[in-house]
């Protein structure tokens, strides 16, 4: 398999864009017209693909680690390049963005896929960081769930046919504090702290680089009890809204409210290299990514795609093993 792009070792710091948007308020009015809004959680924890994460009648009885928790919630404004509400051409088709991209890698295709955006009422800091959600040529969140796709990414296992995924984070709120801390060289290395959070944006490899939200609003808050996963958050026209089973639990005003919108687009070498991944050549299927996973853990295999899926403790022991996520 050819190389998709030639990838340096270790972490690359992020490009910095300020400003984003001519009118960055836009962002805000279009977030209050097209929720509700879900947890992002529901990527990693059902079994399903990420198409259905956002229906909220699909619901898996599933444990839950409380982290997990919001309050925080998303909603995908376009995806597979394709805009799914009025005025996000102008984000999926930033031309910073793109430059950054490419400068980051130093490569010629960038291909944007991917808008959604982060709302986060006010909570303390989430205590660990993470990284997000890998790519595969063959396997992506069409076909295959969020917590696999992570442990897959994590392990390391299938770095031939990854894809690269440069990610631009661009951030709309102007409440206290909501800093964005990030950590270009590896975990283990220092962090740099982003405090500008009204128009501003950073263009980075977030699927390798760990990056985490810190505390929203006041000191001492705390995150708002009688969460689930399957709680809502909405505007109603005055203020957003935390919903339950049609409920309303918890309201806030806009101010209150962060906001971020992410970019995400695929980087290939050359035109060439890209042909060549779209159309599959040297792919993963499903049945190898789990034999591969189970024999790299030491389990006995599933004895199909469909059982893997369905198997809790199999799910639990990967996220065990090659969490995105890290403490402290």
């Amino acid at each position: 398999m050819t190389t998709l792009v030639e990838r340096p070792h270790g972490c690359l710091s992020p490009v910095l864009l300020d400003p984003v948007l001519d009118n960055p308020e836009s962002i805000r009015d279009m977030a209050m017209r097209n929720g509700p809004y879900f947890m992002p959680a529901r990527y990693l924890v059902s079994g399903a693909s990420a198409d259905s994460a956002s229906d909220n009648s699909n619901r898996e009885d599933v444990e839950v680690p409380d982290y997990l928790i919001g309050p925080t919630w998303r909603g995908d404004w376009a995806v597979e390049g394709r805009p799914l509400v009025d005025g996000v051409d102008r984000v999926l088709e930033h031309k910073g963005f793109a430059q950054a991209a490419r400068a980051i890698y130093g490569a010629e295709v960038v291909v944007p896929e991917q808008v959604y955006v982060n709302l986060s009422t006010p909570m303390p800091g989430q205590g660990f960081s993470h990284t997000d959600i890998p790519e595969f040529i063959g396997i992506d969140r069409t076909n295959a769930p969020g917590w696999l796709l992570q442990a897959m990414g994590t392990s390391r296992l299938f770095e031939d046919v990854r894809i690269t995924i440069v990610t631009a984070v661009a951030w709309f709120y102007r409440g206290e504090r909501g800093f964005f801390r990030y950590w270009p060289n590896g975990r283990d290395a220092d962090s740099i702290r982003h405090e500008n959070m009204w128009n501003t944006a950073a263009v980075g490899d977030n699927d390798y680089m760990h990056h985490q939200v810190e505390r929203i609003g006041p000191a001492g808050v705390r995150k708002p009890d009688g969460l689930t996963i399957n709680s809502l958050l909405d505007h109603d026209g005055e203020r957003w809204i935390v919903q339950e089973d049609g409920q309303t639990l918890l309201d806030y005003a806009d101010e209150d409210v962060r906001l971020s919108v992410s970019w995400k687009a695929k980087i290939y070498a050359d035109e060439a290299i890209r042909q060549v991944a779209d159309t599959g050549d040297g792919g993963l299927d499903l049945e190898e990514v789990v034999t591969r996973l189970a024999d790299a853990l030491g389990e006995p295999r599933p004895e199909n795609v469909e059982t893997a899926f369905a198997d809790v403790d199999f799910r639990n022991h990967l996220t065990a093993r090659w969490s995105g996520y890290q403490s402290g």
